[in-house]
């Protein structure tokens, strides 16, 4: 097969690639052998063994008779080979098309013809790295049509590799449209949860910052979302609590995101450190909804209260007695039943007798059982008024 720079890329170099194919699957027959063997079939054309020669080696390009009857010839000879009429139309057609076109470049060809390219060098080598580089930050089409291409020829160590770098070779800008785009398309779905969470996990603070702010822009929070907890739970509570800083700067509060599915992954460790720092920022309000999101996406009932009770005594033994109270105020104003969860945190075995004191002491303190009590009276008027509910006034008899 000859080199780019005498056949460059483009349709003929992708017929001389084919027939070469054909030529190794019928035995690679001499010129002679060609040549008289085409002469004595009922072919389109005959070629003498210089034409032969020029043809194979890239000189010159075949018109489409002799074309047919050089891809008939191999096709007939090979072993298990194709039907040499269907592959002389298939391949007639393209250099016809090729021929009837001036304007036609390699790049209207995108992106099939870099895909096929990619798809030879990856065969030969026996690497992915060529596809990964052909799917690096391009449209999605192109990423689609590779994921196929990969996926017809059951490359299944390929196609994973190539699935797991989209989350570290494209931008944050282009994140949403290939999102998109896959998931429009069929049997995607598991790839693009897998960016997503390989993007939060493996990507800096800034990237995911500016590719949640995109998804939520264009209504995509539970993907967003996805892009969150994969952060959480790979990130350092320094790195969380400067995500959460951006966020709330941008306006996008990460409790009222969306989620698409259920988590069970835990990122309960370091709660009390990101609280401290977050807090250095933002206010004591939005620090204790952030603590709360944060151990409420992924524990569930009492676990997540236990866990955030202890928090509050973690804090407050750090001394900061305004954020422990914040915190306290969130979680005990939330309903009836995470009140009784106070019971049962103060009667549990997992809580030290510490914690427990601590915690009694604080849900004790003036300001918080009136603040609690305040926002306790506020919900229920809030459900009053949306439900309809009135007090009924008592008639003495």
């Amino acid at each position: 097969m000859p080199t780019e720079d005498v056949a460059p890329p483009g349709p003929a170099r992708q017929v001389l690639s084919d027939l070469h194919k054909l030529y190794y699957l019928a035995g690679t027959p001499g010129l002679r052998e060609i040549s008289s063997g085409i002469a004595e079939m009922d072919l389109p054309a005959t070629l003498n063994r210089n034409l032969v020669s020029d043809i194979l080696s890239g000189k010159k390009q075949p018109n489409a008779l002799q074309l047919s009857s050089l891809v008939r010839f191999f096709a007939g000879r090979a072993t298990n080979g194709p039907n040499p009429e269907v592959e002389s139309n298939r391949l007639v057609s393209i250099l016809l098309d090729a021929s009837f076109t001036p304007e036609h470049t390699a790049e209207e060809e995108s992106p099939s013809a870099p895909i096929e390219a990619a798809l030879r060098e990856a065969s030969s080598r026996g690497t992915a790295e060529p596809l990964i580089r052909v799917c690096a930050d391009k449209a999605p089409e192109t990423v689609l049509l590779a994921l196929k291409e990969i996926n017809q020829r059951k490359w299944s160590r390929f196609l994973k590799q190539v699935e797991d770098s989209l989350a570290e070779t494209f931008t944050p800008a282009n994140i949403p449209a290939m999102v998109a785009e896959l998931r429009l398309a069929k049997n995607h779905t598991r790839v693009v949860e897998r960016t997503l969470s390989r993007f939060g996990a493996l990507r800096s603070v800034e990237d995911v910052t500016e590719t949640m702010r995109l998804l939520c822009a264009v209504g995509s929070t539970g993907d967003a979302s996805t892009v969150l907890h994969a952060f959480l739970r790979f990130k350092k509570p320094s790195d969380a609590a400067r995500l959460y800083e951006h966020l709330l700067r941008l306006r996008i509060a990460p409790w009222q995101l969306r989620d698409n599915r259920h988590r069970e992954n835990s990122f309960t460790s370091g709660v009390a450190e990101f609280a401290l720092l977050l807090n250095t920022t933002v206010d004591a309000g939005d620090t204790a909804m952030a603590v709360r999101h944060r151990l409420g996406v992924t524990l569930g009932g009492i676990e997540s209260s236990i866990e955030y009770f202890r928090v509050c005594v973690q804090i407050l033994d750090i001394g900061n007695d305004e954020l422990a109270e914040s915190l306290a105020i969130l979680v005990l104003s939330q309903s009836e039943r995470v009140r009784s969860d106070l019971e049962i945190f103060l009667s549990s075995e997992t809580p030290t007798d510490h914690e427990k004191v601590a915690m009694r002491t604080l849900a004790a303190r003036e300001n918080v059982r009136s603040r609690v009590a305040f926002n306790v009276a506020k919900e229920e008027l809030r459900l009053s008024k949306m439900f309809g509910i009135v007090e009924i006034p008592r008639h003495s008899p």
